[in-house]
């Protein structure tokens, strides 16, 4: 059955994995006849290219950090000299059920919560940012290497976007802000703050539930390395994870202090400005709508 499968992915299946094995059972899926193992598998070309090496290598670091939270990476390589096709293969997740219920909130917040307690050295001294771009949706990030959390979150995440809405209400807020509230929310923390490697994008459809396990599971990570409570700011947007997620992550890792929920806020607006980047319409004004709330908190502190 493997002249069924691309040859790039036969180029670059893990040795554990025998092409002979392998029995196609749609356009991305392989099941491992051996084991009963489902296999997914994504191929990109030319522009595509860097998203998906953004997302192997995110969830590569993720699953080293978290493996039975996230997906394991089988195997990753291009086609060609030229890099113009690439290819990633990674474990398939069954879904089913919800993971709303009290007992998975808590799981997830306990599973995320030990995620963020790895902090590889050796992979980034200690900075932060991350070693490709990775995508939040469809906008590549500036994962530029940062020793300073304050300088990283505030000038290649929410200047970066800032700077490529281009709109003039968002800009006059953005420089209240980077007077106060940013140097307010981030100065007193940054010497405390250790880099661990975040999802970047844990909103509630980037949760389900595993079937084998019956534990939720997250996926199609916009990795870096970070400040652990900027995963949680786009929990906040659209929904879906209650006060169970949140009190059993703070177990693991208390809320830092002070000022918690305006810099929950301010990680909140990031998601808000790409979206505006993407989407436009409501999103604007969601996002003025933040800036607005955190530069008259940040100019009442006097």
């Amino acid at each position: 059955m493997s002249h069924d499968i691309p040859a790039i992915i036969l180029k670059h299946l893990p040795p554990s994995i025998t092409p002979q094995d392998l029995r196609p059972i749609s356009r991305s899926l392989l099941l491992h006849e051996p084991t009963k193992t489902t296999i997914f598998f994504k191929v990109a070309s030319g522009k595509a290219v860097p998203q998906l090496v953004g997302e192997a290598s995110g969830l590569k670091a993720m699953n080293d950090a978290a493996p039975e939270l996230v997906p394991k990476l089988y195997g990753f390589g291009y086609d060609g000299s030229d890099h113009r096709q690439a290819c990633m293969i990674t474990q398939w997740f069954e879904m089913h059920g919800s993971w709303r219920d009290k007992h998975h909130q808590r799981e997830l917040g306990r599973k995320l919560a030990h995620m963020h307690t790895y902090n590889e050295e050796a992979g980034h001294g200690g900075r932060f940012g991350f070693g490709v771009p990775t995508h939040c949706g469809v906008t590549e990030q500036d994962n530029t290497w940062e020793d300073s959390w304050e300088v990283f979150f505030r000038d290649r995440r929410l200047g970066d976007l800032v700077h490529r809405i281009g709109d003039k209400a968002i800009s006059q807020s953005w420089e209240r802000m980077k007077t106060k509230a940013v140097p307010m929310l981030l100065h007193e923390i940054n010497p405390a703050t250790k880099p661990v490697i975040l999802h970047g994008d844990l909103w509630s459809g980037n949760v389900g539930l595993e079937l084998k396990t019956g534990s939720p599971v997250i996926y199609d990570p916009a990795c870096y390395f970070g400040h652990n409570e900027a995963d949680l700011g786009i929990s906040h947007m659209f929904g879906g994870f209650s006060s169970d997620f949140y009190d059993a992550y703070h177990e693991v890792h208390p809320r830092s202090h002070p000022h918690y929920a305006e810099r929950q806020q301010l990680y909140e607006l990031y998601h808000h400005l790409n979206h505006t980047l993407m989407f436009g319409g409501g999103y604007k004004s969601g996002a003025l709508g933040i800036m607005k709330t955190l530069n008259s908190w940040a100019e009442s502190q006097d």
